[in-house]
């Protein structure tokens, strides 16, 4: 069995091409995304997906305790204008 990976942005333009490679290689893959539908989408290929707003700390460190990666990758790339990186 391979690892457990939380993948944030697992909906995005690289995650979306990354989640099934993971998958295919046998891994265990905890996928983030902020829309409903792109969450039913990742569960039917596999992977468990956590929808969440990763903006929010609390919630995150429970998804992330909750999925007890092994290897954690940040595919954050639509990130909102004008955010204040303390919030990073």
């Amino acid at each position: 069995m391979g690892y457990r990976i939380f993948l944030a942005g697992a909906s995005g333009a690289i995650g979306r091409r990354l989640v099934p490679q993971l998958l295919e290689a046998g891994h265990l893959v905890t996928a983030t995304t902020r829309r409903a539908a792109k969450a039913a989408e990742l569960r039917a290929i596999g992977a468990d997906a956590v929808l969440i707003d990763v903006f929010d700390a609390g919630d995150l460190r429970a998804a992330v305790a909750a999925a007890r990666p092994e290897i954690v990758i940040h595919q954050l790339t639509d990130l909102p204008p004008g955010l204040d990186p303390a919030l990073m």
